[in-house]
């Protein structure tokens, strides 16, 4: 019989920093036995997060295998920089169309049979990126959209829940992860695409067909992985879902996300253009290699800062994102490449570190049967970073110049990662932290 939890803010997932409450919650803590619990109950497969995470990988990278093939595309469908937004726009059309819709779906589904799907949709899309045409191209991006919406609703909550315990270590190791996978995704999409088009050609194909390859490795552990999932329990829309912790920590979160979101957009959409027009670098593999640089980062420091307290590392996070985006704007004013590159890397590994901690905090206040509700309205709002600043930031250079743009837009995220860590941190309870 499962252990019955106290009323009160334990079972919200809080775990009060007392000897009192520590008696009570045992060997777990109350957020993790809750997930365990819930895994008995609905079986839940939790036993290989990382297939989860290399699902999570792949899709990722099958979202940008297009990003350094754009050139091409304006050369053979003569529709210029606008054409290239509207395909952009199109595959987030698809994830805010798909989030609220499809969000929740793995909460009454299971986990792995969603991953599944989003696999299935991303070969699907990639094989409609085969076919010629305009209109081929934006079916293919709204499609790519539809799977990061599945995927990023249903991994997270799937590889907290493989990670369940061992304590905040693994709660932040969790959220690293699940991180680590979606921004290395997205770095190495483009990488790969710019190296398989300059060592083997054909840029309308090749890409695709080591994408493909990808997806299918994937496929066969998320396959596994569906056979044990839970049983089918209806399927019914769940908009976006306030976790336990309370909208005020949900929406800091939601903008941390989105200022983070926001700074990797700029290397990943802009970061060529800068390179050829303040650096003279036009080596088509240098603004790829330059954003899976930052994104190898982003990597690094959130690995190294995991076993560090929680509120340290939200303002590590800060000050290497408030610095790095002083160094990048100093590059740009000064055209020195090197200081650039460094820029970017600083500014990945205060990027990193901000979307981490505040993936952390909606996953440790999430109840187990919404949590893909709640991670749908999470990532909702950091896709919203992908866009919106990018294209403010693609005006204010044609408005003041890369440099005051650059130093404008610096400025604001910077405001926007502060209101957000402010936001997101844990409230005080009876004058103990009840925060995880």
């Amino acid at each position: 019989m499962p252990p019955v939890f106290p009323a009160g803010p334990q079972w919200l997932g809080w775990r009060r920093h007392s000897k009192r409450s520590e008696r009570q919650s045992g060997r777990y803590g109350w957020s993790e036995r809750r997930v365990v619990v819930h895994q008995r109950e609905h079986g839940v497969s939790a036993r290989n997060p990382w297939a989860a995470a290399w699902c999570f990988f792949v899709v990722m990278s099958s979202v940008t295998i297009t990003t350094p093939l754009w050139g091409y595309y304006e050369v053979r469908y003569d529709f210029g920089s606008t054409g290239v937004s509207i395909a952009f726009g199109a595959m987030a059309l698809g994830v805010f169309v798909a989030l609220p819709l499809f969000g929740g779906l793995s909460d009454s589904w299971g986990r792995f049979k969603v991953m599944t799907l989003a696999i299935i949709v991303s070969l699907l899309a990639v094989g409609i990126l085969l076919l010629p045409g305009v209109a081929a191209l934006l079916v293919a991006r709204v499609m790519q959209g539809f799977a990061v919406a599945l995927t990023v609703s249903s991994v997270p909550p799937a590889i907290s829940e493989g990670l369940a315990r061992g304590g905040e270590a693994r709660t932040a190791l969790a959220a690293a992860v699940s991180t680590l996978a979606n921004l290395g995704g997205l770095g190495m999409g483009s990488m790969l695409s710019a190296a398989v088009v300059r060592t083997v050609g054909h840029p309308f194909s090749a890409p695709y067909i080591s994408i493909a390859v990808l997806l299918c490795t994937a496929l066969v552990p998320c396959g596994r992985g569906a056979a044990e999932d839970r049983a089918w329990s209806g399927f019914a829309v769940r908009l976006p879902r306030v976790p336990d912790g309370g909208l005020m920590r949900y929406v800091g979160a939601g903008v941390s996300a989105l200022a983070a979101f926001a700074a990797f957009s700029v290397y990943a959409s802009l970061g060529p253009g800068v390179l050829a027009d303040v650096f003279s670098v036009r080596t088509p593999i240098a603004g790829p290699a330059l954003y899976c640089a930052v994104m190898a980062f982003s990597a690094v420091g959130q690995l190294t800062v995991l076993h560090i307290r929680t509120g340290w590392r939200q303002w590590i996070g800060i000050a290497l994102f408030i610095g790095g985006f002083g160094v990048v704007t100093a590059a740009v004013i000064r055209v020195i490449l090197p200081e650039f590159v460094v820029g970017g890397i600083v500014l990945g590994l205060g990027s990193g570190i901000l979307f981490a901690e505040a993936l952390r905090s909606v996953t440790s206040s999430s109840h187990p049967d919404t949590a893909a509700a709640s991670q749908a309205g999470f990532f909702m709002m950091a896709y919203v970073g992908m866009i919106v600043p990018i294209i403010a930031l693609a005006s204010l250079i044609r408005l003041l110049g890369t440099p005051a743009a650059f130093g404008l837009t610096g400025v604001i995220l910077s405001l926007l990662a502060i209101l957000g860590a402010v936001a997101s941190r844990p409230r005080r309870y009876q004058g103990g932290d009840i925060g995880v």
